[in-house]
């Protein structure tokens, strides 16, 4: 047993005097009595908290030191070895209940160690299939806490620990292979996804035809956006993306002042135009040469470069000339009404068909372009006033269906893009909520860790394992602050994004 007393207590090995002998240190026998009952009051006390401790190595050193101090006392024989022989018992005492101890402890360990090791090794081999990485490091710190409160030997718990911390260390690697592949996947597609944004961006400078190099710009976008990259690969993309949106912007803005001028270039020349047409036809009286004339002013409005209000003001005064015209010419009255009616039938259908185009279908260019044609062939068409008048109420009937038709489209399509940012926006307020609550958590063991290694009696191995472990959890603390950062700009981003949506909407 370890550390166990011996009980050597003869009155001669302690330099004892014999019964009876008057002891030259003392002055008197009063004073030998009170040093007497000291000496007794202090082993009794000694002997009380050996009885009631189970530290013993402080319990031996107590008697030890009770001993030792009885041979400077230079007691009585008989006094001495009464208080030697209630030492030696109270020895005999505390060895037998460390005995017992022992036994009992050994017995406890083995039965505790029984109870944990088949879980502690299930555990170890569910972690090591588990493919959620956090999962796993809960089973084994489930695992861990099986253990924790229990009464072990040190190599019980040693084993135990080695299990844990072999598998924790394995999680680990898998957890840096992961990673490294991951980088590895985000490196390739970055390098692929380049190559194709820069032949959309190439595209969408080169291209004349806007809508569609907005369209390339928008693909290209959208196949980014189902890859693996990270933070830094996919913003560099984007931003190279959004650039090229604002050039296209500015490439249709800069066209844009330029068709401003030169329709008001052409306004001036081709009001010129009619202006000497209605003049010939005033002062004409050739019907023939007079159409002539207004048809040749038609033509070249066709071909120019208007502002809408600039090009119908023109059609509208060629119109009323050729009205003027129509109703001069009365021998050819009833050949101009069945032409009216032919083309005004002709008209009516082209004009239902515009209807059946606008409530069909979400081309919006081309059904524009379609109500125009049919807006320019009604202007220039043999046509009775009323005619002529009802077909253009059915075409700004046409125009105002197409007009709330597309708002109420881009209209949609605006709520559905901050309906999506806003599903990504709650998604990632989510991850920040998950984010924080896991470094609570992992907050919550760095102060486990920090009190046990304060606290706790460990060999150099558990101390540096604990460091270790220390050591793990502050980088995952750090890395999972560093996301919430990152994904807290990525909020203020889409609120970016959102506001220029609503923004749009407003101009």
């Amino acid at each position: 047993m370890e550390n166990e007393l011996t009980n050597n207590g003869n009155a001669e090995e302690h330099n004892l005097p014999q019964t009876g002998e008057i002891i030259g240190q003392y002055d008197n026998a009063k004073q030998y009595e009170k040093v007497l009952g000291d000496i007794t009051q202090e082993i009794n006390s000694i002997i009380e908290f050996a009885n009631q401790s189970n530290d013993w190595r402080d319990i031996r050193s107590r008697l030890t030191d009770s001993k030792d101090k009885l041979k400077g006392l230079f007691l009585k024989e008989t006094d001495n070895n009464k208080l030697i022989d209630i030492i030696n018992d109270t020895i005999e005492n505390v060895n037998l209940r460390q005995t017992e101890e022992k036994q009992k402890l050994d017995v406890a360990s083995q039965e505790n160690f029984d109870s944990v090791i088949d879980k502690v090794r299930e555990a170890v081999t569910q972690s090591a299939a588990l493919t959620d990485f956090k999962k796993a490091r809960e089973v084994l710190l489930s695992a861990q806490d099986l253990f924790k409160n229990f009464a072990l030997k040190r190599s019980h718990r040693d084993e135990l620990n080695n299990l844990i911390h072999e598998a924790f260390d394995s999680l680990t690697n898998r957890q840096i292979d992961e990673r490294e592949n991951y980088e590895m996947e985000c490196i390739e597609n970055y390098h692929n996804s380049k190559g194709i944004v820069e032949e959309a961006i190439l595209f969408s400078q080169k291209s004349a035809h806007y809508g569609k190099a907005r369209e390339a710009l928008i693909e290209v976008q959208t196949k980014i956006k189902g890859l693996k990259l990270k933070r830094e690969q996919r913003d560099e993309l984007f931003q190279s993306i959004r650039d090229a949106f604002e050039g296209v912007n500015t490439r249709q803005e800069t066209e844009r002042s330029s068709f401003d001028q030169e329709a008001k270039d052409n306004y001036v020349k081709l009001k010129k135009i009619v202006d000497d047409a209605i003049s010939f036809v005033n002062s004409s009286e050739e019907f023939s040469e007079s159409r002539e004339q207004l048809i040749n002013a038609q033509n070249a409005i066709k071909g120019m470069k208007l502002r809408r209000d600039h090009r119908d003001e023109l059609y509208a005064q060629i119109r009323v000339v050729f009205e003027d015209l129509n109703e001069k010419q009365s021998d050819e009255r009833q050949s101009f009404e069945q032409e009216c009616n032919i083309n005004y039938d002709n008209l009516t259908k082209k004009v239902n068909d515009c209807f059946e185009l606008v409530l069909g279908l979400t081309d919006f260019k081309m059904i524009r372009e379609t109500l125009i044609n049919v807006q320019s062939e009604v202007r220039i068409a043999k046509l009775k006033r009323g005619q002529r008048n009802e077909l253009f109420a059915r075409i700004r009937e046409a125009f105002g269906i197409f007009d709330k038709k597309r708002d109420e489209f881009f209209s949609e399509r605006r709520a559905e893009r901050i309906g999506k940012l806003n599903d990504i926006k709650s998604n990632l307020n989510e991850k920040i909520e998950r984010l924080t609550n896991a470094i609570e958590s992992e907050k919550a063991e760095l102060v486990q860790l920090e009190t046990k290694l304060s606290t706790e009696e460990m060999d150099e191995f558990m101390k540096n394992e604990t460091n270790h472990r220390l050591t793990l959890v502050q980088g995952k603390i750090d890395e999972k602050e560093q996301t919430i950062e990152q994904t807290r700009k990525r909020i203020e981003e889409i609120d970016a994004d959102i506001a220029k949506i609503e923004k749009s909407k407003e101009d």
